[in-house]
């Protein structure tokens, strides 16, 4: 069952309780926890349950599987912080990460909390509405980009934080644009997906590997966009929303065995991105519209979130042959971003994108 530490624990726990059988017999089980039960601060009507719900198949015994079940529950847990954090990772992990989740939430007291998500989130909006509320021609709040052209002495320039390809040597901002946003719907769309999905990955991963690959998501987002398409200005934290959906993702793919609706997580994240891919390359490609999406940086966002859930993310249950995996995407993920450096610094801001730009301009 994999190498993770607290796994290795229960199962000697287990041993010890089980002694020379495979099963440890619920009755004995129910009496021993019955004598903890002021420590656990659960009834004894409680207990009952508890184990019940524990005994997945009716036969008065508790095999390892169910064990682990019952000491990864959050049932298990009196306290309601714990309880929640339990209930949040749970969403995002597999089951056979579950007590090493759990336990690693316990052995930490779950600090830090989730800082990076709620950080990015309440400075996008904050910026939002400071540009919105700033500018006194107060255009429509749904559709305009705050703070992307200001007016400074009388003339129309472009604000500090935009990307456009003209000033690509202004390279802050291949990371400043993702806290503008085009229109309140826009910011909406991206802090409410942002948080559904980061904070139960934050809560497990910790922010010191969700922030780092949260901001290469957006960086390379930028370089991607200007590699295929120099003739768009970039807004928005889409690119870095994609890599926290394609992170989940990658754990889904580590752990596909014991994934819990593995296939209606893989379907609705794969509806999602197809439609929003499949309908750019149409609409780009074959009918030669144009519209205000740069689903390029979606798709750099992408590809650094799957790569980085492979290689930096904590994964509680390790095998051998994850060890390719990781080489393959550190591997691949350097040369691709290299690659993006490199085609930036020397393609021309005025230069043709991949489809035909008859009939696209630049979006700001």
């Amino acid at each position: 069952f994999g190498d993770g530490k607290h796994r290795a624990k229960a199962y000697e726990q287990f041993q010890l309780l089980a002694g020379d059988d495979v099963v440890i017999p619920l009755a004995d089980l129910n009496e021993k926890l019955k004598k903890q039960r002021s420590t656990l601060e659960m009834t004894n009507a409680q207990i009952e349950e508890f184990l019940k719900r524990a005994d997945r198949n009716n036969d008065a015994m508790i095999d390892f599987r169910e064990f682990e079940s019952l000491m990864a529950s959050p049932l298990a847990q009196s306290n309601k912080m714990q309880k929640t954090m339990r209930y949040l990772a749970d969403g995002v992990i597999a089951n056979n990460q579950r007590l090493e989740v759990h336990s690693y939430l316990d052995e930490y007291n779950c600090f830090p909390p989730p800082v990076f998500i709620l950080l990015a989130s309440i400075v996008q909006i904050a910026i939002f509405f400071y540009y919105y509320i700033d500018d006194p021609n107060r255009h429509d709040i749904m559709t305009h980009c705050a703070g992307c052209f200001q007016k400074v002495n009388g003339r129309l320039e472009v604000g500090p934080l935009l990307f456009i390809p003209k000033l690509r040597a202004e390279v802050w901002r291949f990371w400043t644009y993702q806290f503008l946003h085009a229109g309140i719907t826009h910011l909406a769309g991206n802090i409410i997906m942002q948080c559904v999905v980061g904070f139960p990955l934050e809560i497990v991963h910790k922010v010191w590997r969700i922030g780092p690959l949260y901001t290469m998501a957006v960086i390379s987002g930028a370089l991607l966009q200007y590699c295929l398409d120099p003739s768009t200005s970039l807004v928005g934290c889409s690119g870095g929303v994609y890599a926290l959906i394609t992170a989940h993702l990658a754990n889904v793919f580590l752990n596909w065995a014991e994934m819990p609706f593995r296939w209606v997580r893989l379907g609705i994240v794969g509806v999602y991105m197809s439609f929003d891919i499949g309908s750019t390359v149409y609409r780009r490609i074959y009918v030669g519209e144009c519209d205000q999406i740069s689903h390029a940086a979606h798709i750099g966002g992408a590809i650094t979130g799957f790569c980085f859930g492979i290689v930096i993310l904590h994964n509680m249950v390790k095998h051998r042959w994850e060890q390719v995996v990781r080489i393959i995407c550190i591997v691949g993920y350097i040369v691709f971003f290299i690659a993006m450096v490199v085609f930036t610094i020397v393609q021309s801001p005025t230069a043709s994108p991949i489809w035909d730009p008859k009939k696209c301009g630049s979006n700001l």
